[in-house]
């Protein structure tokens, strides 16, 4: 097609179809609206939003027909948003445009082949954005055969034909010199086949091209997981992790298998990525609590005493709302003799949580090490015991104060019962 015929194209589309802005900041908006208006747009046709939500109320009030969205976005990403988008039963005609300050993200973008139709990177000039617009416009009205061929064997996958997609899409390898794309729907025709070592193979090919190729990446991470082989599967998802914005699910999955298989030196940089939501569920605050929790146990084990205490102050900092980890955090502590350090971590509690159990056990086993009193652990505990809150550690450490103080062994005895009753799992005494 000739450049003429191109910026006919690109004419007609700019004036006939309503366009979507999204970025958090208000000026790169601004701007962004302005450039657009000057290209051709009508400022009624152009709708400029900050965050992901608004726009999935203008995607599902206006008939939108291009989108230019920032790489991080309030409430999500310009990815979340494509994938939204790919869902729907239009999703396809619309031009996905990913905006962006960062080189690292414009190879995202390249990764994140046919769910991002093209990337602009900032700054731009209008001169830029045009030829952008241009090309990409053209690619979406015109797309190449080899598009063409992965779309008519998409098709074919749709309706169960998996021999003749795969002979379809197999037509298109030639057209490409990094066809990345066209393997990963060859894999997941084999996949659906139910060949998956062919899928893997084909997953595999496709990265050979191109090693952050988000769907060979997660298409693989699937099979990898299928086959129960965590450790491979780790270092897919892993990936994933690093170059493509942060979502939630797929951080819970992370932080699950980076436990799985004994990963506890990266969970500070998941933790680094958790802080970057927008938004913060709180299934996954408690995933990552509970990951660098037991990440912190292991280094401490391992006589890593900084590395833990690093990760039990993240978890005192961020999921404080969760007051079984300070509990958690001070237990281990007293476990290694580190009363000091623990008792920092009882400041962690809220005030209007001083009389939950959490604290007032959390409370007692540090007492028990600061002040090695029997006496204030035999009243202490009683306390504790009077107000229905049951502990092992805590009754242990009060029989053993009771005893150290004279004790008759009627006294105590009830109390050994009781625990052996409780924890029976356990020797009491």
């Amino acid at each position: 097609m000739s450049n003429v015929d191109k910026k006919a194209v690109f004419k007609s589309f700019i004036e006939k179809n309503e366009i979507l802005v999204v970025d958090k900041n208000p000026s790169s908006r601004s701007r962004l609206l302005k450039l657009l208006c000057d290209l051709g747009s009508k400022r009624h046709m152009v709708h400029a939003v900050g965050s992901f939500h608004e726009a999935v109320d203008i995607l599902n009030s206006k008939n939108i027909g291009a989108i230019l969205s920032e790489y991080f976005i309030n409430g999500g990403s310009g990815f979340d948003l494509f994938k939204l988008i790919r869902e729907r039963e239009n999703g396809k005609n619309i031009c996905m445009i990913l905006v962006t300050s960062d080189m690292t993200q414009s190879t995202v973008a390249k990764a994140a082949e046919e769910d991002v139709d093209s990337y602009i990177i900032k700054p731009y000039t209008i001169e830029s954005i045009q030829e952008n617009l241009i090309n990409t416009i053209t690619l979406k009205v015109k797309p190449p055969k080899y598009i063409q061929i992965i779309d008519e064997g998409k098709a074919l996958i749709a309706q169960d034909k998996y021999e003749e997609a795969i002979a379809k899409i197999q037509t298109a390898l030639k057209l490409n010199p990094k066809p990345a794309l066209a393997l990963f729907y060859i894999g997941q025709a084999e996949f659906l086949k139910q060949l998956a070592e062919n899928a893997q193979s084909s997953f595999k090919q496709g990265l050979s091209f191109n090693n952050i190729h988000f769907k060979c990446l997660t298409g693989l991470f699937d099979i990898l997981m299928q086959k129960n082989e965590y450790f491979e599967a780790y270092e897919v998802v892993k990936k994933v992790a690093k170059y493509f914005p942060a979502n939630p699910k797929r951080l819970e999955q992370v932080v699950r298998l980076a436990v799985q298989t004994n990963n506890y030196q990266d969970m500070q940089f998941y933790y680094e990525i958790f802080t970057s939501l927008d938004e913060r569920p709180t299934s996954s605050t408690n995933f990552i609590g509970a990951g660098m929790y037991v990440s912190g146990k292991y280094f401490l084990q391992n006589k890593a005493k900084e590395d833990a205490l690093k990760l039990f102050e993240n978890i005192a900092v961020s999921c404080s709302e969760f007051t079984k980890y300070p509990k958690a955090i001070i237990d281990i502590l007293i476990e290694h003799n580190m009363p000091d350090e623990a008792e920092k971590f009882l400041s962690r509690f809220s005030m209007e949580t001083r009389n939950d159990q959490d604290y007032l056990i959390s409370d007692y086993l540090v007492d028990s090490l600061k002040f090695k009193d029997n006496n204030r652990m035999v009243k202490f505990g009683l306390e504790l015991y009077n107000k229905n809150i049951r502990d092992y550690k805590c009754m242990k450490i009060m029989i053993t104060a009771m005893e150290a103080n004279g004790y008759k062994k009627e006294k105590i005895d009830p109390f050994i019962e009781e625990m052996n009753k409780l924890w029976p799992d356990k020797i009491a005494a």
